[in-house]
């Protein structure tokens, strides 16, 4: 009768305390829960069997396998940062030694949190929680477990409304944390982690307290009888933890929604026998800027190129395709199988930057780079080269280093060719005249967009890829027929992840307007731009 009387107390403490725990509950779950996986693999503390627990490394290789939740843990350091580890020293994961919150951020920073693993992550950083929220899909659920009480609580759910995660992200905590977070955003979701186990008193409790996830814990099966309630009371089930494919089956059989596992590529491969399709990310800028819309970009796939590479750029006709690094363009064909790669010689300049593809011929910005590490400015000069699409020669060459410093990106509209400087925030345009380039203006971005790495024109659009800046995407700007100085702003964004590496060049796959391929080093990636209406490019 005691025990009775104690857990009504404790319940009337979290409902009163919570300011209306769950409040408006339905209406929000049915608006920001739609586009979220209803079950699937939970990647605890990302692809941990493999890479690094809880590194941004072991996120992104969780998203690629195709998980559907990724769990990670975020503790506070000394001076109120939020970072990213599950222990309370860093002894277990990194070369550091003592208590995580006995450090401050900076001190954090500089500790490996990979090499323990293996040698090839060695220099991978304990990630803070914005840089984590940053690269996250905007469709995978996030799972928050809080190593903290009331401050870390505040503080994390303030870190969600500011990236715009509150849809997908949850936090499993305790019963204050929740209050607490509550009275910062009543919309935040909530696992229930109180007197967390695996029995109807810690499912009877989870609903009573209108939560919206649970997470079983221990044993080596659930109760249907248990799971059948839960999800009459629309609370979502997850599991911790199992890495035995026997067992993810059954608990997928037994009515839980989201196992927790360490062996994500294998507990994958259960859930596509139980009938459930693998995650493909959507991504969604989260700059904001009056008048800038930002529409998803869905990953439809990545391709590893098997011979050649993608390190500069991309340029798709509708024969073949072709890509760039510093020194060597490639030609595939419409599969990515390579059928030549040339080494492209220009007298004065020693690297390829991003490149396109009109009417048979490549266009390639040149420019003298680093020579061992070192970079002379005096040798600076950018070069247009002209090559021929079916054998990658080079037919012309115009060298416009009196007008560009720092030459990337260009591209061939048919009317005008459009050369990227790095050094000026501009985009140049010219008009070939006979044997010359006659510059007519340069279009000017915001300067947060940093500089552009690749660049297209279609139908009296400019679509121009940033990265290194504090705005960074797939920009689409209105293109206007007088160039001046005044600075140009986008009208939409697409947030394109740096899977492998940083953005850079991009084009659109003929006959789908609405698709772009994305070079990302030794693999290229296939998106679907949302809210795209226009005609082919090509």
């Amino acid at each position: 009768m005691k025990q009775q009387v104690c857990w009504n107390v404790f319940l009337s403490v979290v409902l009163v305390g919570a300011g209306g725990f769950g409040k408006d509950r339905e209406s929000h779950r049915s608006k920001s829960w739609k586009s979220m996986p209803t079950r699937g693999i939970c990647a605890h503390r990302g692809a941990s069997d493999t890479h690094p627990e809880n590194t941004i490394t072991a996120f992104r290789e969780a998203i690629r396998l195709g998980a559907h939740m990724i769990e990670f843990d975020v503790a506070l350091t000394a001076d109120g940062a939020l970072v990213l580890m599950h222990d309370a020293t860093l002894d277990r994961t990194t070369n550091g030694t003592g208590p995580v919150s006995a450090r401050s951020l900076n001190e954090l920073q500089e500790l490996d949190a990979g090499g323990w693993k293996a040698d090839a992550f060695r220099g991978e950083r304990i990630p803070t929680l914005a840089e984590t929220l940053t690269m996250m899909p905007d469709n995978i659920w996030l799972n928050v477990h809080l190593k903290g009480d009331v401050e870390l609580a505040e503080k994390v759910t303030r870190e969600l409304v500011q990236h715009e995660r509150l849809h997908q992200a949850f936090l499993a905590c305790g019963a204050a944390a929740a209050r607490a977070a509550k009275r910062v955003n009543p919309s935040v979701l909530i696992c229930n982690m109180q007197d967390q186990g695996n029995s109807r008193k810690y499912v009877d409790e989870t609903i009573a307290m209108q939560a919206d996830f649970i997470q079983l814990f221990g044993g080596d099966s659930v109760d249907p009888t248990h799971t059948r309630l839960l999800r009459s009371r629309r609370v979502a089930i997850n599991f911790c933890c199992s890495n035995k494919s026997e067992q993810v089956a059954a608990l997928f059989e037994s009515g839980v929604e989201f196992p927790l596992v360490d062996r994500v590529s294998a507990m994958l491969k259960v859930a596509d026998q139980a009938g459930i399709e693998r995650l493909r990310p959507v991504y969604r800028s989260r700059l904001k800027r009056p008048g800038l819309a930002r529409p998803s970009a869905r990953l439809l796939g990545e391709h590893r190129l098997v011979k050649g590479a993608a390190q500069q750029g991309l340029a798709l006709s509708r024969e073949q395709y072709f890509s760039s690094t510093s020194q060597s363009i490639f030609r595939y064909d419409t599969q990515w199988r390579l059928l030549q790669e040339q080494r492209i010689q220009v007298a004065g300049v020693n690297h390829v930057g991003a490149i396109d593809y009109h009417d048979g011929y490549l266009w390639a910005g040149m420019l003298h780079g680093p020579v061992n590490g070192k970079h002379d400015p005096q040798l600076d000069r950018s070069v247009v080269a002209k090559i021929r699409a079916s054998d990658l020669t080079v037919v012309q060459t115009w060298d416009i280093s009196h007008e560009v410093t720092w030459i990337d990106p260009v591209c061939f509209d048919g009317r005008y060719l459009w050369v990227g400087d790095l050094s000026d925030l501009g985009i140049h345009r010219y008009v070939i005249d006979g044997e010359k380039l006659v510059r007519k203006g340069v279009f000017r971005y915001p300067s947060g967009m940093h500089f552009s790495q690749g660049l297209r024109i279609v139908d009296n659009k400019m679509y121009t890829i940033h990265t290194f800046g504090d705005q960074d995407g797939l920009f689409e700007f209105d293109l206007p027929e007088q160039l001046t100085e005044e600075i140009q702003r986008p009208t939409r964004v697409w947030a394109i992840a740096e899977n492998r590496s940083h953005l850079e060049g991009f084009d659109f796959l003929p006959g789908k307007p609405d698709q772009i391929w994305h070079a990302q080093g030794s693999h290229v990636d296939h998106y679907e731009l949302g809210a795209f209406t226009r005609t082919g490019p090509k």
